[in-house]
């Protein structure tokens, strides 16, 4: 069974390894994505306190993906309502000078602050069975799925504010402030 916790109460460990999810990221360096102030303040003290304990916190190549994508697709909703002519993601908005300058803000974030406080991880995509991620696909999103196994092979703590972590049991730990989260474990 997963062991979730409360990420308020939760005093980080020596030796303890996070892995935030996407979603943690994009609260703290995301300034487009409209989230909640008390939300991020939960994980945010969290993230203090983590830094400045013997922990260490793990990014991979897939919650890169995500943050990035993620925060071009806010972008480009966000000039879309402005701009009538932005309509396509790959047509307008890629040649835009709005996706250029949002191109340079996550590489700024990611050069000057994410990647400062972070570790890159190795995938271990040829050490986790596809199979048994491709069977969670019912429950869950595929990265996700993919976290929860990368968590259990390399013993990682997710920090994460997503309830369908809840949904797929493969024994991890989970940090959360999200209560419905708490309240279903």
């Amino acid at each position: 069974m997963n062991k979730v916790m409360d990420i308020e109460t939760y005093a980080p460990q020596d030796g303890d390894k996070y892995f935030f999810d996407a979603n943690i990221w994009l609260y703290f360096y995301c300034p487009i994505g409209n989230y909640n102030k008390n939300t991020i303040r939960k994980y945010d003290s969290f993230l203090k306190k983590a830094i400045n304990s013997n922990t260490a916190i793990y990014i991979s190549s897939l919650v890169i993906s995500e943050i990035v994508n993620r925060w071009l697709r806010l972008d480009f909703s966000r000039v879309k309502r402005k701009d009538v002519s932005m309509r396509d993601f790959k047509q307008d908005y890629r040649s835009s000078l709005h996706y250029h300058s949002a191109v340079k803000d996550i590489q700024t974030v990611f050069n000057t602050q994410l990647l400062k406080i972070s570790t890159p991880l190795d995938d271990r995509a040829t050490e986790i069975s596809l199979s048994d991620v491709l069977s969670g696909l019912d429950k869950i999103d595929f990265n996700d799925c993919y976290y929860h196994h990368l968590a259990k092979l390399d013993n990682l703590l997710i920090v994460t504010n997503d309830a369908d972590f809840a949904e797929l049991d493969t024994g991890i730990s989970i940090l959360t402030a999200n209560q419905k989260l708490l309240n279903d474990n």
